[in-house]
């Protein structure tokens, strides 16, 4: 059953009260203070009440706040499970942080945050409703209140994340889709495993299919290994055996990467081979993707970054399959933004991999100012005009002038394409006319320019403005966040396969980055610091004196009958 935990002030009695005031002063000059009064008392525990029964009858939850504080406490200081319980046992630090320092027991184990990972995986399968995102980002909403961060410069990047998975030859995937299926039929209809996959079952048989085999007989093992998929494929008709994982991905395999020819299966060229093929049975999701002549084999994921003159926070972030685009990427971030005012737009700055027209008409009509650095595709050639020279009426959308003076005696615009008629004679005359994009004929003087060309050209010229130049430099800020996550937040690393899971665990690391980026702002002015509530100071005050009455009995009254006994 679902509950709410109402562990959020210091009782009378707590431990706390009888430190001394220089180890108070300690704790709350580090980081758990900032933590307990900025992000405990911010997670939305009701977020996650879906995943827990609604029977009054059953066993109450764990603390969903404690569970989330702890999750994120774990990647500041990137320790393990393990690590992670036994501090929360004996560093006071992290039950001051969650506020259980008053609790005789700490309410999570390790089965706890397992469990509660699992949950939070399986309902995102079920519903495709992401409850961790949903917090992270609602936190860094908070964090962004608190750093006054108002939203309106945002910059934008991505970053490969490579799954913990082994890259695998073909012949080592096709063997292992082999060997697990060999396992499940074992465990499920061991009379059917086929006579030529018996191997599979004895010790050592791995090494002398794929290790000791010479390069020249490389195709004819692989050849060996489809004709023991297709039977283990036909082997069995079981209703448990083709509804398993083991079973779809041998489907998947031979839907992938082989083709039927003259009635028997062969491997595709691996050019054929699509880039979302399998890579590894241990991460199914995993996806290969070449970037920078680099290759990859896991997920892409996207950062999004609001930021003013003190700092940043990250209100956004996606992983996806690394064949996921950047322009993919601007799209759902713009969708995601809120609507920007009227005069006063929201600047998203990105890199050029994520601009395209299309995507930047979408944001104006948002109010979003999408700035890239740099522009991708090939550059008009310098032999002649930019379109920006010629004069376009944004009322009328349509040309009114060329760059030298003359007006068109007709112009329309027609599916995105300026076209604008010029006299003949002027055309020939004009001394710009080698450097001029018009096409003279007997009869016309035309002028075809694209839309998107021309908007284009009006952004290059303003690109290179120095008001432009400081804006777009700017960005410089993000590109240090995906050395960060592979550094110290070990990204590429994570030990989970999957993408909800992968995702799962990015998304606590996010919540780690932005809640160091609060402690270095709290950390630059005393100001900044949030002052006691009053609740808080009361009950502080009401432990004062009753330590102090508490004391004075002992030493008083207790002491001496105790001597005296």
């Amino acid at each position: 059953m679902f509950c709410r935990n109402a562990n959020y002030q210091i009782s009378m009695f707590d431990p706390l009260n009888r430190m001394p005031k220089y180890l108070i002063d300690i704790l709350k000059n580090s980081w758990c203070h900032a933590f307990r009064e900025y992000i405990f008392p911010k997670i939305n525990e009701e977020r996650f009440s879906v995943l827990y029964s609604d029977n009054p009858a059953t066993r109450p939850n764990s603390p969903v706040n404690v569970i989330i504080g702890l999750l994120i406490i774990k990647e500041i200081f990137q320790d393990s499970d393990e690590e992670l319980i036994g501090s929360l046992h004996f560093d006071i630090r992290y039950q001051y942080a969650l506020h259980t320092t008053s609790l005789e027991r700490q309410p999570v184990s390790i089965n706890t945050l397992s469990n509660f990972r699992k949950r939070v995986v399986e309902y995102e399968k079920e519903t495709g409703r992401d409850l961790i995102k949903e917090e992270v980002e609602a936190l860094a909403e908070v964090i962004a209140q608190y750093m006054k961060i108002d939203g309106k410069k945002i910059r934008v990047d991505s970053l490969m994340v490579s799954s913990s998975c082994k890259k695998l030859s073909r012949m080592e995937l096709i063997y292992s889709l082999n060997e697990r299926m060999v396992k499940l039929l074992q465990e499920i209809d061991p009379e059917s495993i086929p006579e030529s996959c018996a191997g599979y079952l004895e010790a050592g048989y791995k090494n002398e299919v794929i290790y000791r085999t010479k390069d020249t007989e490389a195709d004819k093992k692989i050849e060996v290994l489809i004709s023991q998929a297709v039977d283990l494929y036909y082997a069995s008709n079981k209703k448990e055996v083709i509804e398993s994982e083991e079973y779809k991905m041998l489907e998947r395999f031979f839907r992938e990467q082989t083709e039927v020819l003259e009635g028997k299966f062969s491997i595709k060229e691996a050019k054929e081979i699509p880039s979302d093929s399998l890579q590894n049975p241990t991460d199914p999701d995993a996806t290969y993707r070449k970037k920078y002549n680099k290759g990859n084999i896991g997920y892409v994921a996207n950062v999004v970054e609001s930021f003013n003159e003190e700092g940043g926070v990250i209100i956004q972030y996606d992983l996806r399959q690394n064949i996921y685009s950047d322009q993919q990427f601007a799209k759902d971030t713009i969708e995601r933004l809120p609507e920007g005012e009227a005069g006063n737009e929201t600047k998203v700055i990105v890199d050029g991999t994520y601009y395209s027209e299309e995507i930047a008409q979408k944001a104006l009509e948002k109010n979003i100012e999408m700035i890239p650095t740099g522009l991708t595709g090939k550059k008009p050639s310098e032999d002649k005009m930019d379109y920006s020279e010629y004069k376009v009426d944004e009322a009328r959308n349509v040309i009114i002038g060329c760059p030298g003076g003359e007006e068109p005696y007709a112009s329309y615009n027609s599916k995105g394409n300026y076209k604008a008629y010029f006299e003949v004679e002027k055309c020939k005359r004009c001394p710009l006319k080698d450097r001029c994009r018009v096409k003279i004929t007997e009869r016309k003087a035309v002028v075809r320019i694209s839309e998107k060309a021309y908007r284009l050209s009006l952004l290059r010229v303003k690109m290179g403005t120095e008001e432009y130049r400081r804006i777009a430099s700017q960005r410089a800020g993000i590109e240090g966040i995906p050395s960060v996550l592979r550094r110290k937040y070990k990204v590429d690393f994570m030990p989970v396969r999957g993408l909800l899971r992968s995702k799962l665990w990015f998304g606590f690391k996010i919540a780690a980055m932005n809640f160091k980026s609060l402690l270095k702002w709290i950390k630059k002015d005393p100001k900044n610091r949030l002052t006691p509530s009053f609740l808080h100071s009361f009950l502080y005050l009401c432990s004062s004196v009753w330590l102090f009455f508490d004391n004075r009995f002992k030493k008083f009254y207790l002491e001496p009958i105790l001597f005296v006994g």
